[in-house]
């Protein structure tokens, strides 16, 4: 009995241990029952709870190596606890290997199950064969039949199929080759490059749409024409119905108005990246082709729109109520005379009121809240992951190549809206649009997110921006008060706010001396950065104020100009 007999047999008893149903394959792909002539096990995981995950085989046909194969996505209907349980079985496949000294390695396919032509077709690349000349064919293996096999960089990982390449690049390194899904994660981007060199950014960091959009090019298809649209929208679909799936389960809306709803959603997603990941195969590619069929788009109509809103709206009970229960529940033993309907309707009338006086609150509350408030956590900060996740995500798509501040920096705000929440960046951005609407405010966000939330830096990519030295919006030097010795004060952000608010009448909700006015003594005194903020500020404190005081100034400014007019026609 040679050697790879030996540790075939080996491998049979360890799989066999634990999983049932094993079938095995000898070197020509043919069924046996002989475990020292297998080469190919094949089997069904199942976790430890019982519970069936997919189909997995097991290849010793190729010399002094071992291969594992499983179905793309195979992870993901596994829990936390059923993931550890599969990468630790692949960990002692791979220390099984290695004691055996043959080389170990993995492959998704894009197909359930390896079947007959399959073992067939590696068993007959797998050895040497020799040509007419006599000269050796070196053994190809499953590179040829599997076309998920990536290889690259610790920062690029690539894959060929044909004439194309599909190119993704990482956010973070990839530090081991052997490890499972180690090219498949921490996308940041994805190209598909075409026969000709061309490259095409594929919209969504989706692997199996990627993919796809590559099998549709190897066939002489566009990434704009109706199938590559379709593959494109199927990849933005999967990313909607994914977000709505966990908004629903993270914030309990499951309920009879809106399950059938939800679990329509979920059909639909399971359905989408079945078909998503079966279109890399050429099989399925050419059945997608024949019976594509471009889809109408539907109108949405008002009444539907509001009834959608209406069953996901979260609704939050306030738990600071549920301590009071059981005093209530004591009064009610105690007193026969108060009933639950009082109790109810007593909560609601509290309710009311405290509503009615949040709407009453003055507007100088709502400013003072504002000025606390501010350096609240941004989306990219969250502890939530996926709000994070998709902060980092949206912001790679911004910081990956040049971006402009534009006119007053309405392009960088409102383009970072939902991802950094921070006045005092905003105040930087304008500054910076007011020297040159088409500077690059990259340095400036790399700035705030070192100082803010480090931990992302290393998810976001900048392109080709240079490393300059940039202010960052807590990095500004804070506003200054001159002392009588003529030394400088620091002023915090807090401290300007109250100073500010000396100035406020709270009676009149105005500033007695003009927003205007008011805006240029803090710029004299505390310089131009922070007369922008005190700008904000006044315009939270007395909008209809500093709405007047522009309309003034616009009315003085016409006069002006008619009496200059008048001069003219009357000869002065």
């Amino acid at each position: 009995m040679d050697a790879t007999s030996n540790i075939a047999t080996d491998l049979f008893y360890k799989i066999r241990s634990r999983f049932t149903g094993l079938k095995l394959g000898d070197a020509s792909g043919q069924i046996t029952i002989n475990p020292e002539d297998a080469r190919f096990f094949d089997f069904d995981y199942v976790s430890e709870n019982e519970k069936p995950i997919g189909h997995v085989s097991v290849s010793l046909a190729e010399p002094n190596s071992m291969k594992v194969y499983f179905s793309t996505g195979i992870t993901e209907g596994m829990d936390d606890g059923q993931k550890d349980g599969w990468y630790k079985f692949l960990r002692e496949l791979r220390s099984f290997g290695k004691r055996r000294l043959l080389a170990f390695d993995t492959r998704d396919i894009a197909k359930d199950n390896l079947d007959k032509r399959d073992y067939a077709f590696l068993s007959q690349h797998a050895q040497p064969t020799p040509a007419d000349n006599n000269t050796m064919i070196k053994p190809v293996g499953e590179g040829m039949m599997n076309e998920s096999n990536l290889y690259g960089t610790k920062t690029m990982s690539y894959q060929k199929l044909e004439d194309t390449k599909l190119i993704i690049k990482h956010s973070k390194a990839v530090m081991d080759d052997m490890a499972p899904g180690a090219r498949s994660r921490n996308i940041s981007a994805l190209f598909v490059e075409n026969q000709d060199g061309e490259r095409f950014k594929y919209p969504f960091v989706h692997l199996a749409g990627a993919r796809a959009m590559q099998r549709h090019v190897a066939n002489g298809g566009l990434p704009y024409d109706a199938v590559g649209e379709s593959i494109v929208t199927m990849s933005e679909e999967i990313a909607q119905l994914k977000s709505f799936s966990n908004y629903v389960v993270r914030n309990d809306l499951m309920n009879s108005d809106t399950n059938e709803v939800v679990m329509r959603s979920q059909s639909q997603l399971d359905k989408l990246r079945e078909t998503v990941a079966k279109m890399a195969k050429q099989s399925h590619y050419e059945a997608y082709v024949e019976n594509f069929q471009a889809r109408e788009a539907v109108e949405m109509s008002d009444e539907m729109m509001e009834d959608f809103k209406e069953k996901f709206t979260v609704k939050k009970f306030n738990e600071e109520m549920s301590d009071v229960f059981p005093v209530l529940a004591r009064l009610m033993a105690e007193e026969n005379t108060i009933g639950y309907d009082d109790i109810v309707a007593n909560i609601q009338t509290d309710e009311v009121a405290e509503q009615e006086e949040t709407v009453k609150a003055h507007p100088m509350d709502k400013f003072e809240n504002w000025a606390m408030n501010l350096g609240e956590d941004s989306p990219i900060q969250s502890e939530d992951t996926e709000e994070r996740e998709t902060a980092i995500q949206k912001l790679n798509s911004l910081v990956g190549e040049h971006f402009p501040a534009g006119v007053d920096g309405i392009n960088a705000i409102e383009s970072l809206e939902g991802i950094i929440d921070d006045p005092k960046l905003e105040a930087d951005i304008k500054m910076k649009a007011k020297e040159d609407p088409e500077q690059c405010i990259r340095p400036l966000i790399k700035a705030w997110v070192e100082e803010n939330a480090p931990d992302a830096l290393g998810e976001l990519d900048f392109g080709d921006m240079t490393d300059e030295p940039a202010v960052g919006a807590d990095q500004v030097e804070p506003p200054t008060e001159s002392t009588e010795e003529g030394e400088q004060k620091s002023m915090t952000t807090q401290e300007l706010a109250e100073f500010i608010s000396s100035f406020y009448d709270k009676e009149s909700g105005t500033f007695p001396k003009g927003p205007e006015g008011v805006c240029t003594m803090v710029g004299k005194k505390f310089g131009e950065q922070a007369e922008m903020i005190a700008r904000k500020f006044v315009e939270r404190m007395a909008p209809e104020q500093e709405a007047g005081a522009e309309k003034v100034e616009a009315q003085a400014e016409q006069e002006n100009e008619e009496l200059d007019r008048i001069k003219a026609l009357s000869g002065f």
